[in-house]
């Protein structure tokens, strides 16, 4: 592994779906992190100035010009904004450049926010490394407290974007139910936090030694470290308190949390929109679906009522042609003025001449006309 460069593929040994983007911009990728960490560690120092050596290893970024445009496409809001001001120089060694930013310390908190939002972009491909780590400890620290995650659960909501826990140490005693550790957090943009639980002499002490040890344990894996310490109650937890040990780290993590309640509202309302889309379309494709049930029964009817009324009206005109050969229909079978119909109806007329006979066939007609008259009525 080389701790010289910060690209996922020289830090992490786990396949992810970005694995053949990232392969094709390690430089690039460990370029924009390392001026991330570099300014990052600037403003928690309280300087404003950052010097950042980078040696592009993979040699897909070979001159100062091609450098300064990949620090140009990335930062380009940061210089028209006059927030940052860069300086690029190359050493004797081959394939490596001195990068020298200043600022003012008025812009910290516009140039923070910039730099979580770049870091993150980049520090992408680390996530799934994370989450596979974030799950071997969980499962751990659940194994070893018997399922008892309180105080975890009471870091992760007082910690919000550092969804990733990478390690941890922890120390119990039951017999005072006093218990005491560190804990390593990590988020999405590469901002890691220690946090040291319960220490009672030291405080600060203990959590920069903690601190120092994460940084080594995992070093070109991260863009900062922040420090914090946490004193939890196990009998009220209303009276555990979060504090950082330097200001400067508690505005990163005022910005990050900004970042990430921004974009937890952002999916909640693609969720929402998506939802409420998707009702929509189950409402539309439900009324469509009632609306042809609706019309192929109106066809149906339709086609039946003309069926019924063609052989209706056939039997009708064919009797009365039996009754106009009888001598009493004529004038109806007259009326029928279509060759077609008045040729079905006279052969019709012959077959129920021929079953039923005159009289017959005269007293149906009879029974027609007097329930068209109650029917009228």
């Amino acid at each position: 592994m080389s701790v010289s460069c910060h690209c996922y593929n020289c830090n992490a040994n786990y396949p992810t779906s970005s694995f053949y983007l990232s392969s094709n911009n390690n430089d690039k990728q460990n370029l924009i992190l390392q001026i991330c960490k570099g300014i990052f560690e600037a403003i928690q120092n309280e300087n404003t100035i950052a010097e950042i050596s980078c040696s592009m290893s993979h040699r897909q970024i070979r001159n100062t010009n091609e450098v300064e445009e990949c620090i140009n496409e990335e930062f380009s809001q940061l210089f028209r904004n006059n927030v940052l001001r860069k300086e690029i120089s190359s050493y004797l060694i081959f394939n490596t450049w001195r990068i020298r930013f200043k600022w003012n310390e008025f812009n910290n908190d516009s140039l923070i926010k910039n730099l979580l939002k770049i870091s993150k972009e980049w520090y992408d491909p680390f996530t799934n490394y994370l989450q596979k780590i974030n799950n071997q400890k969980s499962n751990k620290w659940f194994y070893e407290q018997n399922g008892e995650n309180a105080i975890l659960n009471n870091l992760k909501n007082l910690l919000p974007g550092f969804k990733y826990l990478v390690e941890y140490s922890w120390n119990s005693y039951h017999y005072n139910n006093y218990c005491y550790g560190d804990f390593v957090f990590a988020s999405d943009s590469g901002i890691f936090i220690v946090v040291t639980v319960n220490a009672r002499d030291g405080r600060r002490f203990q959590a920069l030694k903690y601190k120092n040890k994460a940084s080594e344990n995992f070093e070109g894996k991260y863009v900062a470290i922040l420090v914090a310490t946490y004193n939890h109650d196990e009998d009220d937890s209303e009276k555990a308190t979060l504090e950082f040990i330097d200001d400067n780290d508690e505005i990163i993590m005022q910005n990050l949390k900004g970042i990430y309640n921004n974009s937890f509202l952002q999916r909640c309302y693609n969720n929402r929109i998506e939802t409420n889309s998707l009702q929509r379309y189950d409402n539309n494709r439900i009324e469509t679906n009632s609306l042809q049930r609706y019309n192929n029964n109106r066809i149906g009817t339709l086609v039946r009522e003309e069926q019924i009324e063609d052989q209706v009206a056939k039997v009708a005109v064919g009797i009365a042609a039996a009754a106009a050969v009888a001598g009493v229909g004529y004038l109806a079978y007259k009326a029928a003025s279509n060759k077609t119909v008045r040729k079905e109806a006279s052969e019709l007329a012959t077959e129920v001449i021929a079953r039923v006979g005159f009289g017959l066939a005269y007293s149906f007609i009879k029974e027609l006309e007097e329930e068209g008259k109650r029917g009228r009525k």
